[in-house]
């Protein structure tokens, strides 16, 4: 599902800059190309939503709806880097300069055969679209005729909990910065409840960053809590949870207690004690407002972290108290190169010179989010040499 969004994430930008006036082309074509435009955003959109599903809650044909647009979004953004190639980089406009070079570029644009292949491609792509729309409709399973597995009892999240520190690449900027915001102060205010929001899209590493955060700090607390809230959250074996490890003791009727009862009951065990609490995968404020009652101010320099995908969740964690957002970027093209290479490659093997364009291409399209990076290098790591090129130029 990331690699979809990091496809169209990559692919919009260029659609605009066909728009621009330096392309010069005919009005038929501008708007074919505003059309494909309108359609990949919406694509986004219904993505983005789609991605912030907990993973068993998105099905197959969701997925396979994915893959057709991470396909289409590469196709697309081909055929505008081999137009751009044509406009941009023919060898003799080099020696060109001024007004002559100007002249030069749209004589190239106006080629006639240029113009038809463009043409033709926006022709393809749109008889693709409505294709891909089409399938998915067709086979489209109406909400309520099959249920999700509820046997699911792994937290996909869990992984991420236990990931060696030596294997996660581009966190110590972000963990440091985290580490200021939660702890950096002087004074009275600095004793006060303060609440962290971690906020970015999904694949980022939110979680990964929130959990090493918490590592390192924990043991400067009298009490710890870590929970995961996720879509369809249960209250109550949240509260019981979090009542569990704040206070050190196991008590399987907790998940039957009201509410109020649990809450009452953390809020007991929390007011003396200075305690950090990561709240993790936050879906919607309804659900915060519920945690938020077991939260107590004690003036002890007590801290939560929050993740979530969604801004308006942080900003209503935020509000009424003394709250700060983080929002959490794609990794460096750097930090993603190295994160790629690592994954596929041993350390002391020599990367061929060929595959390099290759790489840079995939980096392109993951878009700095390290899951999508991770997903694909893991896939790529089980090629077999002889094949590599082939398949990863596939």
């Amino acid at each position: 599902m990331e690699l979809a969004v990091a496809a169209l994430k990559s692919l919009l930008p260029k659609l605009a800059t066909l728009l621009r006036d330096e392309y010069k082309l005919q009005k038929g074509v501008r708007g074919e190309i505003r059309f494909l435009n309108a359609e990949m955003e919406s694509m986004q959109a219904s993505l983005s939503e789609l991605s912030k599903r907990p993973a068993h809650l998105i099905t197959d044909l969701d997925k396979l709806w994915a893959r057709d647009l991470k396909e289409l979004s590469y196709d697309i953004e081909d055929s505008i880097d081999k137009f751009m190639v044509r406009v941009d980089a023919p060898a003799k406009q080099q020696s060109l300069k001024g007004f002559r070079k100007f002249i030069h570029k749209i004589g190239l644009v106006r080629n006639i055969k240029t113009r038809h292949q463009v043409a033709e491609d926006i022709d393809a792509i749109k008889i693709r679209i409505r294709e891909v729309a089409d399938r998915r409709a067709r086979y489209m399973v109406q909400d309520g005729a099959a249920q999700p597995d509820s046997s699911v009892a792994m937290d996909p999240r869990m992984p991420v909990l236990y990931e060696d520190i030596k294997k996660l690449v581009g966190i110590d900027d972000p963990a440091e910065k985290l580490t200021n915001l939660l702890m950096q102060g002087e004074g009275v205010q600095n004793q006060k409840l303060k609440v962290v929001s971690i906020v970015g899209v999904g694949g980022l590493g939110k979680t990964t960053l929130a959990n090493l955060v918490y590592q390192r700090l924990k043991g400067q607390f009298m009490c710890q809590a870590f929970v995961s809230v996720s879509l369809k959250p249960n209250m109550n074996k949240i509260f019981s949870s979090i009542l569990r490890q704040v206070s050190g003791k196991e008590d399987p009727s907790a998940e039957q207690w009201d509410h109020t009862e649990v809450i009452n009951r953390i809020r007991q065990i929390l007011k003396e004690k200075r305690y950090i609490i990561v709240i993790d995968d936050l879906w919607d404020e309804s659900s915060w407002i519920s945690i938020k009652c077991a939260l107590i101010d004690n003036d002890l320099g007590s801290r939560v972290i929050v993740t979530t995908r969604n801004a308006g969740v942080a900003r209503s964690s935020c509000s009424g108290i003394s709250g700060t957002m983080y929002e959490l970027g794609p990794l460096s093209d750097t930090d993603s190169k190295w994160l790629l290479y690592k994954r596929i490659f041993n350390e002391e093997e020599v990367i061929p010179p060929e595959l390099e364009e290759v790489l840079n291409k995939i980096l392109r399209k993951c878009g700095g989010i390290p899951l999508a990076i991770i997903t694909i290098a893991s896939m790529l790591a089980s090629t077999k040499q002889n094949k590599v090129r082939m398949v990863w130029c596939i």
